[in-house]
């Protein structure tokens, strides 16, 4: 089970992507989006595949090379659509910025294993807190024209799937499980937001 769930966790994930990416295209605009998820969406899975390659938990991997892919598709999307030059320099700042951990695989005094361990955890913090500015985002302008709720609701039925995988491991990761657990928990708030506008839309 440890090793089938990941494959269908990944499957979920580009099916949640598809219709907001669809949105995307065809309105040709990211706005309502908050790029400070899909930037960390990219950036804690970095920090998860490299701790998955090293430690060979290479299926635990599949799910996070399509989040950080997709997610770094939208990216590109606000790139070509909306950003003007300077907003593309500060995307790109912003995203160097919250890969600067991984500098410390340069610290000789510092076990690799220990320090891939510890970045983890950086990516835990990052997902747990990569929902809220969307959240914040919606509630502040009530605009859910680029929001899926397919979307929402398939990225929670793939943290399910990765939860129960990482708990079917050998030896499972704790900040895995936390970050599972978040990815829930950020899921539902964000399924609750988008109900809530589509049944009292926005005053304009």
């Amino acid at each position: 089970m440890a090793h089938y769930l990941p494959i269908l966790s990944s499957f979920i994930l580009v099916f949640s992507f598809l219709p907001l990416l669809n949105k995307i295209r065809k309105n040709r605009s990211v706005s309502g989006l908050s790029l400070l998820m899909m930037s960390f969406g990219v950036a804690q899975s970095i920090y998860f595949i490299t701790y998955n390659l090293y430690f060979s938990r290479f299926y635990m991997v599949l799910p996070f090379v399509v989040t950080g892919c997709l997610s770094g598709l939208i990216l590109y999307y606000f790139a070509r659509y909306n950003a003007k030059r300077e907003e593309r320099v500060q995307l790109a700042a912003m995203l160097g910025f919250s890969l600067l951990p991984f500098l410390l695989l340069l610290n000789p005094a510092l076990e690799v294993a220990t320090v891939l361990t510890w970045l983890t955890f950086v990516g835990l913090i990052m997902s747990s807190v990569r929902v809220m500015p969307q959240t914040y985002k919606t509630l502040r302008s009530g605009d859910i024209s680029n929001l899926s709720a397919r979307y929402f609701s398939l990225q929670f039925i793939a943290g399910v799937c990765g939860l129960f995988a990482e708990l079917a491991m050998a030896a499972p990761s704790t900040s895995h499980i936390l970050t599972f657990v978040m990815i829930l928990l950020t899921n539902a708030a964000q399924l609750g937001c988008i109900q809530y506008y589509k049944l009292r839309p926005a005053m304009i």
